[in-house]
């Protein structure tokens, strides 16, 4: 079970906290909670006892030894929030508190998330203590840039609770994906027939987004090309937005030199429009409208792989799942292949496989798309250092 030790400062972003603890224990996660003795100006330990389940901690008093404990109980030490005062103490080796002890005894990499006045964190002797912090190792997660409690604008903002948890799910992880660069496409591409109708399908972009996300907790520098989606983003990923299968296309061949990594997730239309009509089509009793084919994206990379590794998905009606799938991967030249049932759409739970460009054949339940996601990319990681699955 994961350990999340969590250091609070004084600052009125500290409210948040409680829901991110509420996230965490949901994921089953324990958490412990130290407190500045200031911080409890804004929120009492009895609140972080209640939703922590455990002791909270702000003087020696609480436990003598509390600093080393803590210290090495916890698999990932966050800061959050970090106030301007509590940041450079810890990028000055200052430990005049329960909680700056407690980092001066961690020898792990700290996460840690700022909130303060935006003239605070752009001062010169500021950035130069997060540059510190960030030579040394650590994790500083960016405020955001909105309005201020002090009624001003700027970044100051404390991140928000999607990325903090993005960021705690990549501290936990190893990094053996560390220096590879991965290209994911996902999403439906949408086809245009005049100005208001298209051609496009149901797809979510969900799966291609938990696969950026997984990629990224491995170590990945990730890019995204998406489609018309209606899942969240993930965070820290950059993500290019196109419209029509032909736009998909020539973004992925203006990335794919960049990409040591090629995952085609997205749900391409296969067939766009011979013509696309100007303004809007009247409605009338009956319309034919000619189809011709789209680039294929994924046999285009296979002709020429340059080294890369390339990694496409089939959906295949049950009957032919297999022969349709293998027939792809080998016409494709691709290295892996997840292939799924016509039932995947709009599902999390699945039974599909992963077929392998040397014969192998996996099959593998899908349940929750993140889950699934980090299924593919451990396999993707033993292909990469020659191990089977």
């Amino acid at each position: 079970m994961t350990k999340v030790l969590i250091g609070v400062s004084s600052s009125i972003a500290i409210y948040k906290v409680c829901d991110l603890i509420r996230s965490l224990r949901k994921k089953n996660y324990q958490v412990r909670v130290i407190m500045t003795p200031f911080s409890e100006k804004f929120i009492s330990k009895l609140t972080f006892e209640a939703l922590s389940g455990h002791k909270a901690y702000s003087q020696w008093e609480d436990d003598p030894l509390a600093h080393i404990n803590l210290a090495r109980w916890c698999d990932v030490f966050l800061i959050a929030p970090c106030s301007i005062n509590t940041l450079s103490k810890i990028a000055l080796g200052i430990g005049d508190n329960l909680l700056t002890s407690t980092v001066l005894a961690y020898i792990g990499k700290l996460l840690i998330a700022p909130a303060g006045n935006v003239s605070m964190y752009t001062n010169p002797i500021v950035k130069e203590h997060i540059n510190k912090l960030k030579s040394l190792g650590h994790i500083i997660i960016e405020p955001e840039e909105g309005k201020l409690v002090c009624e001003e604008e700027g970044q100051g903002k404390l991140a928000s609770e999607e990325r903090i948890l993005d960021w705690i799910e990549y501290a936990i992880r190893p990094k053996p994906l560390k220096n590879k660069k991965v290209l994911i496409t996902c999403g439906a591409t949408r086809e245009y027939i005049d100005q208001v109708r298209f051609i496009s399908n149901s797809s979510s972009g969900k799966m291609g987004f938990a696969l950026a996300s997984a990629f990224r907790w491995y170590g990945a520098d990730v890019k995204v090309i998406a489609g018309f989606t209606t899942a969240e983003e993930p965070p820290e990923v950059e993500i290019y937005r196109v419209i029509s299968t032909r736009d998909m296309y020539q973004k992925v061949m203006e990335l794919r030199d960049w990409a040591d990594i090629i995952v085609m997730n997205s749900a391409v239309s296969d067939f766009t429009p011979a013509m696309r009509y100007t303004g809007k089509i009247k409605k009338t009793e009956r319309i034919n409208l000619e189809l011709v084919k789209t680039p294929d994206i994924l046999e285009e990379l296979g002709k020429d792989k340059k080294g890369k590794l390339l990694i496409g998905f089939s959906l295949e009606e049950e009957k032919d799942l297999l022969k349709n799938s293998w027939e792809k991967l080998k016409r494709k030249n691709l290295d892996m292949l997840i292939a799924n049932p016509l039932e995947v759409m709009d599902r999390e739970f699945h039974v599909g496989y992963i077929l392998y460009a040397d014969g192998r054949e996996e099959q593998i339940e899908f349940t929750q798309k993140q889950i699934s996601a980090e299924t593919i990319v451990k396999r993707v990681i033993n292909l990469l250092n020659g191990y089977g699955v």
